[in-house]
C-alpha cells in the first residue's frame, strides 16, 4: 500500500503546483498562442512639417478625434501670401492684355478684309493676341501653382483619427523631411500579431476566427479573424508571423499590449 500512498501524494504535489496558462496550448478549445496589439499600417499617420518656416498657430491637442483634412498646425505664410497676391495681379494684368488684344485683332481684320491695312499688321496684330493668350496661361499656371504652395503651410490631418502624439508649438522651426511632431492612430480595426511554430502555422487558414483574452486569459477582450499567416519563416526564431485583426470600435484594445489568442476553429474543420 506504501507505493500507492507515495504515488498519490506525488499526484497532490503536482496539482498544488499547477497554474492557469499551464495547459496545453493545443487544448481540445483550439489552438492558443500569444499575441501583442499594434495598430494597422494604413490607419497610422504622422503629423510633420512642410516647409521650413516658424509655426504660428496649434489647432489640435493630445487625444482630440480628427477627420481627414482637418487643419491641425498652422505655419507662418506672410512670403507666400505676398507671393500670390502678386500672381493675383499679374493675372489680372495678363487678362486685359488679352482682352485689348483680342479687340484691337477685331478691328484690323475688318479692315484687312477690306483692303484697308497691309497684310504684315494684320500678321503683327494676330500674334499679339496669340502672345497675350498664352501670357494669360501662363499667369494662370503660376497663379496656381502660389496656390497650391500655400497649401503647405496648413498641416492637416492624412487620416480619420486620434491624436496620440503631438509636440509642436508655436514659433517652433522645424526642418522637413527630419522632423516628426506626432502620430494620429486609427484604432476602429487593430491587428493582433503573433509568432507561430510550423505546426502551429499547418493548423490554420486565412478567415479563421479568433477569440482575443486578457494576457491572463481570463477575460474576453475581442473576436476577429486571421488575415495573415507568414509564407516565410524568420530566421532567428524558426517561427512565422500570422496576423488576427479585431473590430475595436469601443477602443478596447491599444497598441503594444500582450494578449492570448485562440483560434476557435481547425483548418480541417473549415475544409469540411
Amino acid at each position: 500500500m506504501k507505493p500507492c500512498f507515495v504515488a498519490s501524494a506525488v499526484s497532490v504535489l503536482l496539482l498544488a503546483s499547477w497554474t492557469p496558462g499551464d495547459e496545453p496550448k493545443s487544448a481540445a478549445g483550439g489552438l492558443v498562442v500569444t499575441g501583442r496589439t499594434q495598430c494597422i499600417l494604413h490607419r497610422k499617420a504622422i503629423i510633420a512639417p512642410t516647409v521650413l518656416h516658424p509655426v504660428e498657430e496649434v489647432l489640435v491637442a493630445v487625444g482630440d478625434r480628427v477627420k481627414k483634412g482637418q487643419p491641425l498646425v498652422k505655419i507662418d505664410a506672410d512670403e507666400p501670401q505676398a507671393e500670390l497676391r502678386c500672381k493675383q495681379s499679374a493675372l489680372e494684368s495678363a487678362r486685359l492684355a488679352t482682352a485689348e488684344a483680342k479687340r484691337v485683332l477685331t478691328k484690323i481684320d475688318a479692315s484687312f478684309h477690306q483692303g484697308a491695312i497691309p497684310e504684315q499688321r494684320f500678321h503683327d496684330a494676330k500674334v499679339a493676341a496669340l502672345k497675350a493668350e498664352l501670357d494669360e496661361r501662363h499667369a494662370k499656371a503660376t497663379l496656381e501653382a502660389a496656390t497650391a504652395e500655400l497649401e503647405h503651410y496648413t498641416v492637416t490631418a492624412p487620416i480619420d483619427g486620434v491624436i496620440n502624439r503631438l509636440e509642436v508649438h508655436p514659433g517652433m522651426v522645424s526642418r522637413p523631411g527630419t522632423t516628426v511632431w506626432g502620430e494620429i492612430l486609427d484604432l476602429s480595426e487593430i491587428d493582433i500579431a503573433c509568432q507561430l511554430t510550423p505546426e502551429q502555422a499547418d493548423q490554420l487558414a486565412i478567415g479563421q476566427g479568433a477569440e482575443v483574452r486578457n494576457s491572463d486569459g481570463n477575460r474576453l477582450v475581442g473576436k476577429g479573424r486571421v488575415v495573415f499567416i507568414g509564407l516565410a519563416a524568420d530566421e532567428k526564431t524558426g517561427k512565422f508571423p500570422a496576423l488576427v485583426r479585431v473590430p475595436n470600435q469601443q477602443g478596447g484594445l491599444r497598441c503594444g499590449v500582450a494578449v492570448q489568442v485562440r483560434f476557435v476553429e481547425s483548418k480541417a474543420a473549415r475544409t469540411k
